[in-house]
């Protein structure tokens, strides 16, 4: 089957380490307290992770602590077998930290829904997060 892909690229500052970020995400309990979501994470490359109860799953490429998340991902409602390839790089900025996302081979029309999701389901509660947490 062909259908149409497309890349989301996002640069967002994050009002915490680089460390804490990758914690907020690698770490199954702290990824539940700021999204809210049922999560299970294996902690290691080929790792698989599953996040809303099955809605989003996949597995761990390459973890880098503090500095790298690469992950074969899918959300459910996508076609049967088909991943997109996330990285999320992560580099000091100020007292913060600057988050990079790339995310290829999003099926063209998830991708919308895709991109704003990262903003409302991750971006914005992480740093509120964080600010709880200071």
């Amino acid at each position: 089957m062909v259908y149409l892909v497309k890349t989301i690229k996002q640069i967002v500052h994050i009002n915490a380490s680089p460390q804490e970020v990758y914690e907020a995400f690698v770490d199954a309990k702290k990824h539940v307290e700021f999204t809210g979501a049922e999560v299970k994470f294996d902690v290691r490359a080929g790792g698989k992770f599953d996040i809303w109860s099955g809605e989003l799953t996949g597995e761990n490429v390459e973890l880098v602590e503090g500095k790298k998340i690469v992950q074969k991902w899918r959300a459910d409602d996508w076609p049967k077998g088909h991943y997109s390839d996330l990285t999320i790089s992560l580099e000091p900025d100020g007292s913060g930290t600057k988050l990079t996302l790339v995310q290829e081979n999003v099926p063209d029309d998830k991708a919308d829904e895709i991109d704003d999701g990262w903003y409302q389901y991750y971006w914005k509660p992480m740093n509120e997060y964080f600010e709880r947490n200071k």
